[in-house]
């Protein structure tokens, strides 16, 4: 059989080898030969009395599969078995000479057929879409949910508002589930949460514990970590605070003011207290005092608040009693950055000639950007205003200074115009 379809194409590749597109579909047909009876010699004959193959149709392609070489062409040969399936009872293999082949040119596959009932409902579920329009609003909303994508895994709680529900009552709340999305490891146990289950319980211990309600937004979205909590364990962080003799008021405002305090357990917070008492040797009211001030500073990062000491005595020169005014007034220095101290010490020390304890009394200048202070400074010696000794006529307050608009600082301490001062800033 083989022989005789390449004897076939054999005789017609000449005549269309001046035809290149009748050529090239001549390559391309797919010849139907339907031979019966060819396949049982290569089937054992157990096989054969097992089962026999009804119209067993082999499909051949004929074409060219390289154009690199003009005239070395190879044909392959693509062989496919349709549908061997086995015979019903009764029906058998007509018997024809194995010499007898039929040849037919298959133009194209037919298609797969669909029951009467399936192709009108698909009929109308495109007559239906074709009578919807995307501008117009869903008829139900459920529809949406239907075209709409499933969810899958995101780093985007936004994305999970519409099906979850404890996401919509953090909402109704006020957090800001936003800034959840860059915390570490957050949206993987919150999405598992119930929140009649499994939060509603923090929400009452923290409201109890006297967090307003309309701060509880703010408090949950900066330690959404409080959930992993036991309640237990912050009653006992709480309690402590009582112990260590720290009135009702001071305790709200601590942990209102530092929602990571409840993350710390009582030894370390023990322990912080303890190392503020003895390296700035401070009284115990003195170290309630710190921590109800600025409690973020107890829980600050120590070495960060070590070398901030270290800068502010070894190189700024200032006393242990000066270090610690500046604790007390000031607490907000240690959070600060040690190379922005350093700036504004200098600036405020050797250009502006404040002493250490006009620093002390004054400490707002190590907090004020360096930008004000030159900008200011710079206006007042222009005019020969720039007076800061309080013993002197003309004394400017360096609080006076870094404080206030700069309006008020034309009118009150330069004695100028702020269309002056603009002036001045442009060359600058």
């Amino acid at each position: 059989m083989n022989h005789t379809v390449g004897a076939v194409f054999g005789l017609a590749k000449p005549l269309l080898k001046y035809s290149p597109a009748l050529y090239r579909q001549a390559s391309t047909a797919v010849f139907k030969v339907q031979q019966e009876k060819c396949l049982l010699d290569a089937i054992t004959k157990g096989d054969c009395a097992a089962c026999c193959y009804k119209n067993a149709i082999r499909y051949y392609s004929l074409r060219s599969n390289s154009y690199t070489k003009e005239h070395q062409r190879k044909r392959h040969v693509l062989m496919s078995l349709r549908t061997l399936t086995s015979p019903a009872p009764g029906d058998a293999l007509g018997v024809k000479g194995e010499s007898e082949v039929s040849v037919a040119v298959v133009e194209d596959v037919s298609p797969a057929k669909l029951e009467e009932g399936e192709w009108i409902n698909e009929m109308q579920w495109v007559k239906s879409q074709e009578s919807n329009s995307v501008l117009l609003p869903p008829k139900d909303v459920s529809d949406i949910d239907v075209l709409a994508p499933e969810l899958r895994p995101t780093f985007n709680l936004a994305a999970y508002v519409n099906k979850s529900a404890t996401l919509q009552q953090l909402v109704k709340l006020g957090v800001d589930l936003s800034t959840w999305d860059a915390r570490k490891n957050v949206n993987s146990f919150i999405l598992p949460l119930d929140f009649e289950r499994d939060m509603k319980k923090y929400i009452v211990f923290l409201h109890d514990l006297g967090i307003l309600a309309d701060d509880l937004g703010r408090w949950l979205t900066v330690n959404p970590y409080i959930f992993q909590q036991s309640i237990d364990d912050l009653e006992a962080r709480t309690n402590y605070l009582e112990f260590m003799k720290f009135s009702e008021e001071d305790i709200v405002r601590i942990i209102s003011k530092n929602p990571y305090w409840l993350l710390f357990s009582t030894v370390r917070i023990d322990k912080r207290l303890g190392i503020f008492q003895q390296s700035f040797e401070l009284t115990d009211n003195e170290v309630r005092y710190l921590a109800t001030k600025q409690p973020r500073l107890i829980t600050y990062k120590y070495s960060s608040i070590k070398m901030t000491t270290f800068s502010v005595v070894e190189e700024m020169g200032f006393e242990k009693s000066e270090v610690k005014s500046l604790l007390l007034a000031k607490p907000r220095i240690w959070m600060a950055g040690r190379d922005a101290l350093m700036r504004r010490f200098d600036f405020a020390h050797n250009h502006m000639g404040l002493s250490h304890q006009q620093i002390v009394q004054f400490p707002h200048v190590l907090l004020t950007r360096d930008f004000r202070m030159r900008q200011r400074h710079g206006f007042l010696k222009l005019l020969g205003r720039d007076q800061y000794d309080p013993s002197k006529p003309n004394y400017v307050s360096p609080l006076a200074l870094v404080s206030g608009t700069d309006a008020e600082f034309c009118l009150s301490l330069a004695k100028s115009s702020v269309q002056a001062f603009n002036d001045f800033l442009k060359t600058l």
